[in-house]
């Protein structure tokens, strides 16, 4: 049995698409509050994060029981592991890092679609299929269909080869790391620049030709709702941490107002 993604569906559909990250909070119980609280799926951050296969793992299993796709991003685009256990594990799909040319997109097609779209390594009696091959060939065609693959467009380079990288066949998602992408650019810390969102809108205007979704993550409502206008249909919004330190802050202003002990 295959896990449908209503996420890739709903793009498919022409739908935007919403969803915040997680870093840091180890708990699995945060994909229920996620899918409780209406988003229409998550990230799992392996790159910057201390998280190892098994909180993958755990992940999945409750984001499948709560009904919501999970994304995971990989520590590195570099390698065939990094890219295929966390898909063997169940996840919904892949975010990418630090794509840079042609031949990285190249790989990660090979690496995460089955023949005949890539040589992903076939082991169908897994997570990824709730541990029922079915009938392989059958089994295989449903998984590339449901798997989503978004690669980061984080860098100069990226943006400079942006066409050829979006032209491989496999690729469903280019996504938008404005930090990187800042810093890269010489402004970091500084997306509202204009050369920055000049870069950003290029990501919007070829994606367009090769009729690949374009997206980006953001913290700010206000920039999140601006780029929607301009074309953006995955978004990302905000971390556990931000959440967290959002409401510690609430948190702690009320208490200075109310409850502080000089008062």
């Amino acid at each position: 049995m295959v896990f449908q993604n209503s996420m890739k569906r709903a793009l498919k559909e022409g739908k935007t698409v919403y969803g915040p990250m997680i870093s840091e909070i180890r708990s699995p119980g945060m994909a229920i509050f996620f899918a409780n609280a209406g988003f229409d799926f998550f990230f799992l951050d392996t790159e910057h994060s201390c998280f190892d296969l098994q909180t993958v793992s755990d992940y999945v299993m409750a984001a499948r029981a709560s009904n919501i796709p999970i994304i995971v991003r990989p520590p590195t685009r570099e390698s065939h592991e990094a890219l295929s256990r966390p898909l063997d594990i169940g996840a919904s799909g892949l975010l990418i890092p630090q794509v840079q040319c042609k031949k990285d997109v190249e790989n990660i097609v090979a690496w995460t679609r089955y023949m005949p779209l890539g040589d992903r390594g076939m082991a169908l009696e897994r997570q990824h299929t709730h541990f029922d091959p079915g009938v392989a060939s059958e089994t295989m065609a449903k998984l590339n269909e449901e798997v989503l693959i978004a690669v980061q467009i984080e860098s100069r380079d990226a943006i400079e080869n942006l066409d050829e990288i979006l032209s491989v066949p496999g690729i469903d998602v280019a996504f938008v790391g404005p930090s990187d992408l800042s810093a890269s650019l010489g402004k970091p810390g500084k997306a509202t620049d204009p050369v920055v969102e000049a870069a950003i809108q290029k990501v919007i205007d070829v994606s367009g030709k090769y009729n690949i979704v374009p997206g980006i993550h953001l913290s700010n409502i206000d920039q999140v709702r601006k780029w929607k206008d301009r074309g953006m249909r995955m978004l990302g919004y905000g971390t556990d941490i931000k959440f967290i330190r959002s409401e510690e802050r609430r948190v702690g202003k009320e208490w200075k107002c109310r409850w502080s002990p000089e008062k």
